[in-house]
């Protein structure tokens, strides 16, 4: 098998199996929304382990600061559209302030929901933290998912060298 195709069933299973176990992990916190650690877990995966903790970790912080940004300007302001545009523009401004340009566009959307469904009969800050521990709990599936399907991938190519080895020299 071409090295190429192996790397691509080898992100396909990490993606597969970080979506699949995201989900009953979050739902041990006992709230709705598991949806969204699934989605998170499968954002953050990449070929190699620390690529995908860097995605975790901007990830985790994009949404503490567009949670926290769309959960502040709905509670004051009140009025969806107008804490959306506000929020999305000051997450803009926090985020490249902070040099944190590869989290913005995952902090707006952060905004954009939390905006739109907090306070649909929830105390106001229920949806933001709901979010962001949905996304800690995808990025952390995420990142175990990874680790180990590395390790069983590592000896796997290990197995196969030697076996390719061991047919080479008894031919």
């Amino acid at each position: 098998m071409q090295a190429r195709h192996f790397d691509a069933i080898l992100l396909s299973s990490k993606a597969a199996v970080s979506a699949i176990v995201a989900v009953p992990c979050y739902n041990l916190f006992g709230l709705p929304g598991a949806i969204w650690a699934s989605i998170s877990a499968v954002l953050v995966i990449q070929p190699g382990l620390n690529p995908s903790l860097r995605a975790s970790l901007m990830r985790v912080v994009a949404n503490l600061i567009g949670a926290f940004i769309g959960a502040v300007l709905i509670t004051l302001i009140g009025q969806t559209l107008t804490a959306l545009a506000a929020g999305v523009l000051l997450t803009g401004l926090v985020c490249y302030l902070a040099r944190l340009e590869d989290a913005v566009r995952p902090a707006y959307a952060a905004v954009v929901i939390v905006t739109f469904t907090s306070g649909a009969g929830k105390a106001a800050w229920t949806e933001p933290l709901e979010r962001v521990l949905a996304v800690m709990t995808g990025c952390a599936c995420s990142l175990a998912a990874g680790f180990v399907i590395d390790k069983l991938a590592g000896r796997l190519k290990i197995r196969h060298k030697d076996e390719k080895k061991n047919h080479e020299t008894s031919e």
